[in-house]
C-alpha cells in the first residue's frame, strides 16, 4: 500500500524577509518599505527571528504561509487536520466522488495475522460500498459504509505560527498515540526544519503536557438511530442584551428592541458587519450524528467544537440508516450487515492486540457520535443559511432545522426570521438553484 504523506508544496521566499521585517518595525525607525529593505532573507534574520520568537512574540511569523498536499492519508488524518481553526482545506468530497478504488491505509507494525483480519474487513467494507452504488444508492449516502482508513486527499493553507502549533499537536499533544499522525508530523518538521531550523524544537521545549480524552474500554453492536440536537445554554435575555448592542452601536435606530423587531432587525441580519450579533452566544448538544457528519460542523471556523475520539463512534456501534437505503430492502440488508460485520470484527481485533489509536480506523463513517459546540448569533446566522438549504447534505440539514427550532423558541424576535439564503431574498446556488425559496416572515 501507499505511504501517508504531508508535503509542503508552495512556500513564498520572500516570506522570511517580511517576517524578519515584522520583527524590526516595532523597535526602529523607518517606514515599512525602508525596514524591509533591510531584510536579506538571510542567516542574520534567521537568527533575529529565533531570538524574537524564544522571546514569545510570535506573531512575527504569521507572516510566513504555506501551502500543503496531504496525499493519500487516511479520513482519520484528515479529521485530524481539519480541527485547525485557522487554516484553509479543500477536500475531496465523498458525496459527489467514488471512492470504491481509494484504497485504505494499513497501521504500521501488524503482525501478519492481524493484517490479514485487517485487509479483509477493509476489502468487506469495500466491496459493500461498491454494492449499494450498483443498488443506486447515492455516493453520499454508500459512503456512510466506508471506514476511517480510507485514503483521503486534500490541501492546506495554513501561517507558520499555526504549522507550528499543527506539528506540535502531531508530534507532542492528541497526535503522538495514532502512529499514522505522529509519522505526518515528523515529515512535516523535517520540511518547515529546512526553512527555520531549530524554532520547533524550541517550541517542543514549551510546549505544555497534554492530558488525553480516556479511550472507551469496550466494543457495543449498536443499531440505527436517528440524530438530535439541544440547546443546553442561551442569554438570560436575548432580547434586552441585543437591544443594549444595537444601543451601544447606535447603527440601528429606534433604541428600543419591540421597534427593531422587523424593519431593523431585518436591516441587521443583511447588513455587511452584524458585530452587534456576537452578544450572544448559545451552546448546543448535537446526538447521535455521523462521523461525516462532524465534517460539517468542523468546516465552520468560528465556533467551539468538542470531538470526542473516533473510536468513540465504533465503540457505541450507533449508526445513520438514510432512507435511500431503506428504500431498497437489498440495500438496506447490505448496509446492515456492513455494521453488524465490523462490530464482529472489531472485537476479533482487540482480541488480536490492536491498540485502541488503531482500532480507530475500523470505524465506519456512518457511526455516530455525540458533539458538543458554542457559536455566537452571527455564526449561527452564517451556518443556518448554509445548513438549512435544500440542497446541504441532508444529515446536517435536518440537525440544523433542529437546532433552528430551539432557537426560535428561546427566542423568536430575534431566530423566527433566520434561515437558508433564499429567506433573505437571494439564493447563492444560481442554476444550481432547488427552484423552491422557503417563504420568509418578512412577507407576511
Amino acid at each position: 500500500m501507499k505511504q501517508s504523506k504531508a508535503i509542503i508544496i508552495n512556500k513564498n521566499p520572500e516570506a522570511l524577509r517580511t517576517a524578519a521585517g515584522s520583527a524590526r518595525i516595532s523597535t526602529q525607525q523607518g517606514t515599512a518599505m525602508e525596514i524591509y529593505a533591510r531584510s536579506l532573507g538571510d542567516a542574520k534574520d534567521l537568527n533575529l527571528m529565533n531570538k524574537v520568537l524564544s522571546s514569545g512574540h510570535k506573531s512575527v511569523i504569521e507572516h510566513q504561509t504555506v501551502n500543503i498536499a496531504f496525499n493519500d492519508v487516511s479520513v482519520l488524518v484528515e479529521q485530524f487536520v481539519i480541527e485547525c481553526r485557522l487554516a484553509s482545506f479543500t477536500v475531496k468530497s465523498r458525496r459527489y466522488v467514488d471512492f470504491g478504488a481509494a484504497g485504505w491505509v494499513r497501521p504500521e507494525g501488524l503482525t501478519d495475522g492481524q493484517l490479514a483480519l485487517y485487509d479483509a474487513t477493509m476489502a468487506a467494507r469495500f466491496e459493500d460500498y461498491r454494492r449499494l452504488l450498483e443498488l443506486r444508492v447515492p455516493k453520499e449516502d454508500a459512503r456512510f459504509v466506508l471506514p476511517y482508513c480510507l485514503r483521503s486527499n486534500f490541501f492546506m493553507t495554513v501561517n507558520a505560527r499555526e504549522l507550528i502549533s499543527l506539528i506540535c499537536a502531531m508530534l507532542y499533544g492528541r497526535g503522538k498515540d495514532f502512529v499514522e499522525v505522529a509519522a505526518l508530523g515528523r515529515q512535516l518538521k523535517a520540511q518547515f526544519d529546512a526553512m527555520y531550523p531549530g524554532v520547533i524544537d524550541a517550541e517542543a521545549a514549551r510546549y505544555p503536557a497534554y492530558e488525553p480524552v480516556p479511550m472507551p474500554t469496550g466494543l457495543d453492536a449498536g443499531a440505527a438511530r436517528e440524530g438530535d440536537a439541544e440547546l443546553i445554554d442561551a442569554p438570560r435575555d436575548a432580547e434586552d442584551l441585543l437591544g443594549l448592542a444595537l444601543e451601544f452601536t447606535g447603527r440601528f435606530a429606534p433604541k428600543t428592541f419591540p421597534d427593531v423587531r422587523r424593519e431593523n432587525l431585518r436591516a441587521m441580519l443583511t447588513d455587511a458587519r452584524p458585530r452587534e450579533l456576537e452578544a450572544l452566544s448559545y451552546t448546543f448538544r448535537i446526538r447521535r450524528v455521523s462521523l461525516a457528519c462532524v465534517t460539517h460542523f468542523t468546516r465552520h471556523r468560528m465556533i467551539s467544537l468538542l470531538v470526542p475520539p473516533v473510536v468513540r463512534g465504533l465503540a457505541d456501534g450507533d449508526y445513520v440508516l438514510p432512507e435511500t437505503v431503506k428504500a431498497v430492502p437489498e440495500a438496506e440488508a447490505v448496509y446492515r450487515r456492513a455494521f453488524e460485520d465490523q462490530s464482529r470484527a472489531a472485537r476479533e481485533a482487540v482480541a488480536l492486540g490492536f491498540s485502541m489509536e488503531a482500532l480507530s480506523y475500523f470505524a465506519l463513517s456512518g457511526h455516530e457520535i455525540d458533539l458538543m459546540l458554542t457559536m455566537n448569533a452571527r455564526e449561527i446566522v452564517h451556518f443556518m443559511k448554509l445548513r438549512t438549504c435544500r440542497r446541504a447534505q441532508w444529515e446536517i440539514r435536518g440537525v440544523a432545522w433542529r437546532m433552528l427550532d430551539a432557537l426560535r423558541e428561546s427566542c423568536p424576535e430575534i431566530y423566527g426570521g433566520i434561515g437558508p439564503s433564499c429567506v433573505y431574498g437571494r439564493c447563492p446556488e444560481g442554476r444550481m438553484s432547488c427552484g423552491k425559496p422557503y417563504k420568509s416572515i418578512w412577507e407576511e
